[in-house]
């Protein structure tokens, strides 16, 4: 089968799946087109791919799964009998169910997974933890993947003929965020809105950029690291409640898992 397009399909909040979905695709050799789910559409976009466009599906792990607003949006993607591969990126800790998840979300919707990788990056509320991942050496290994993936949509082998499987359970683990929803200094705050323009959940008000929806906000901390002025942030006796127990039970020497 002649491919049609690349296709990326991905929710990163803070810039890194986007790194590593990207290094992925520059392995590739088909055009590519991308579909950036990190800021909130109240309209969600109807997608739908054809049997020979390739689909790589990238997102952040949070707590061991697929975060709940990109599964939001999944409901309006549909393949037809579409190949697919599958980029989770994860904070040096455990990726859990979250590769199950998405392979089993992306199969009920019509796509055909012929690849799977998870990756340990920088976790992105603790920095220090995988601080500056993916390094040089992880970009290889990621790069690998993409030329893996790119032979093996070049093989004669018809793609209804991979079978991958991925490591998780069902029932998958409760879902659950950090809980660190941050705080605004109000002296601090122009009311510029630039936090409610970019949040990926719709937790903050563009009318009120103040408050934050803590039944919306993910903790991703993308609205904390992209104000200029500095007014959010999250409680600092949280955050070294949080290192501490993520230091035990993280290990930022993790090594990338390819299922092909």
């Amino acid at each position: 089968m002649k491919m049609n397009e690349l296709k990326l399909v991905y929710f990163s909040p803070t810039g890194t799946t986007r790194k590593v979905i990207m290094e992925v695709a520059k392995n590739i050799d088909l055009k590519s087109v991308s579909f950036d789910f990190s800021v909130h559409k109240e309209k969600r976009p109807a997608l739908t791919f054809m049997p020979n466009d390739f689909v790589l599906f990238g997102i952040p792990v949070y707590a061991g799964r697929v975060p709940r607003t990109f599964i939001d949006y999944l409901e309006q993607i549909h393949g037809n009998d579409t190949p697919a591969a599958l980029i989770a990126t994860y904070g040096c800790r455990e990726y859990e169910d979250a590769l199950l998840e998405l392979k089993t979300e992306v199969e009920n919707r019509g796509f055909k997974v012929i690849g799977a990788g998870a990756f340990p990056t920088e976790h992105s509320i603790v920095r220090s933890i995988g601080l500056g991942r993916p390094n040089k050496e992880d970009l290889k290994g990621i790069s690998d993947f993409g030329i893996q993936l790119n032979r093996r949509l070049k093989a004669e082998q018809p793609f209804s003929s991979y079978d991958i499987h991925v490591p998780g359970n069902h029932p998958y683990r409760k879902y659950g965020t950090a809980g660190l929803y941050p705080k605004v200094d109000v002296n601090l705050c122009t009311e510029c809105s630039s936090c409610a323009k970019v949040c990926p959940s719709g937790a903050i008000s563009l009318a009120d950029p103040k408050k934050t929806d803590k039944k919306k906000c993910i903790s991703c901390q993308k609205c904390v690291r992209l104000c200029r002025q500095k007014a959010r942030s999250v409680s600092t006796m949280k955050l070294n409640m949080l290192t501490k127990k993520l230091t035990k039970v993280c290990q930022s020497d993790k090594s990338a898992d390819i299922f092909l």
